[in-house]
């Protein structure tokens, strides 16, 4: 039978390691500052109202002297929602044949048990970017693995989501800045802010290296006097000069810098995290006040018997099995996270390929 191992490692050392390395890596994901952390305050229910456009304000009407006045119109407006948390865990173990020949070592037993701590905390951080970046893409997020089938909808207007253009910006005559000219008067009809930021793919802005108008918004000249192509960054130049879109970035090249920059390895192929055809566009990469990422409570740093000692009830927590029999170390880490997006309004995303 398993039972807490306390010495070579403590359960709040173990935590600390578990949830610093998750902080680390968290701090250097695209979308941590779109959708940052924020404690659930040891709550398992997550509460969150999506945004409502104020209602219109009526004028004061005149009357003629000695007839009644109208009364002011009132209108209750009312939308929180709640979703449940759920738990995030994952296992690691130093076997029998790892320990052989290293009796009593609580050297190497420390810096082992450290390293799958350390790798587990940094897994869980990817988790999260990975349902960060299907809330913001979809709206939405999907779950289905090891008995958990649930769906948490943000909500985005149909007017919004999966949009086509005029003419996929693949094709001869599109027209892609009347198309987002368009797409962001949408986003201010349905009371979403102004974007100026961009997820995309490189197929896309590979396709608007060619469109005729790309080309001449920037070079200024008819087609006949102009370049058959220009490079991905005169495209993003047009972009943010012609339609405001000042910060455009392509989700496989950015997730590929991200792995060679921090020596991981996503568990999807970068070329796969959204279909070619996506350009979303919100109002900023550093907007906070689009969502938040709930980190709920777990039933280990609750527990005084662990000693994990967390005032709020939140992050990741680390603890070590002893077995006997065969003799083994067993690592469990644990933790409650949800993405939520609660300005889709200030989200629009077309598939325009």
């Amino acid at each position: 039978m398993a039972t807490v191992e306390k010495t070579i490692l403590s359960p709040s050392a173990a935590s600390g390691i578990t949830d610093e390395a998750f902080t680390t890596l968290d701090a250097k994901l695209p979308f941590s500052r779109v959708l940052p952390v924020t404690s659930n305050n040891g709550e398992k229910t997550v509460r969150w109202t999506p945004y409502i456009p104020a209602p219109a304000i009526d004028a004061m009407n005149y009357r003629a002297w000695d007839a009644e006045a109208g009364y002011l119109k009132t209108v209750e407006q009312s939308a929180e929602k709640y979703a449940g948390l759920l738990p995030m865990s994952k296992k690691a173990h130093i076997s029998e044949r790892d320990l052989v020949g290293r009796s009593g070592d609580t050297t190497f037993l420390r810096s082992k048990l450290s390293e799958q701590f350390d790798q587990l905390g940094r897994e869980a951080a990817v988790k999260v970017e990975l349902l960060r970046i299907a809330a913001m893409v979809d709206a939405k997020i999907a779950l289905k693995e090891n008995g958990v089938d649930a769906t948490y909808d943000f909500e985005r207007p149909a007017a919004l989501h999966n949009v086509a253009p005029a003419k996929k910006w693949g094709t001869a005559g599109a027209t892609p800045l009347k198309d987002i000219k368009k797409w962001v008067k949408l986003m201010a009809d349905n009371h979403g802010r102004a974007p100026s930021a961009v997820l995309t793919t490189s197929a896309v802005i590979e396709a608007l290296t060619t469109n005729e108008e790309i080309i001449t918004a920037f070079t200024g000249q008819s087609t006949a006097n102009s370049p058959s192509f220009i490079s991905p960054q005169n495209v993003k130049q047009v972009l943010a000069s012609y339609v405001g879109l000042t910060d455009v970035q392509e989700i496989d090249l950015l997730y590929t810098q991200l792995e060679r920059d921090n020596a991981i390895l996503l568990p999807v192929a970068v070329n796969s995290l959204i279909p070619d055809e996506t350009f979303l566009m919100f109002s900023s990469f550093n907007d906070m006040t689009l969502g938040f990422t709930a980190s709920g409570p777990t039933v280990e740093a609750a527990d005084p018997e662990y000693g994990i000692n967390r005032a709020d009830n939140s992050g990741m927590i680390g603890l070590v099995m002893s077995e006997a029999a065969p003799t083994r170390y067993d690592v469990w880490v644990n933790g409650s996270y949800m993405p939520i997006l609660q300005q889709a309004v200030s989200t629009f995303k077309a598939n325009v390929l």
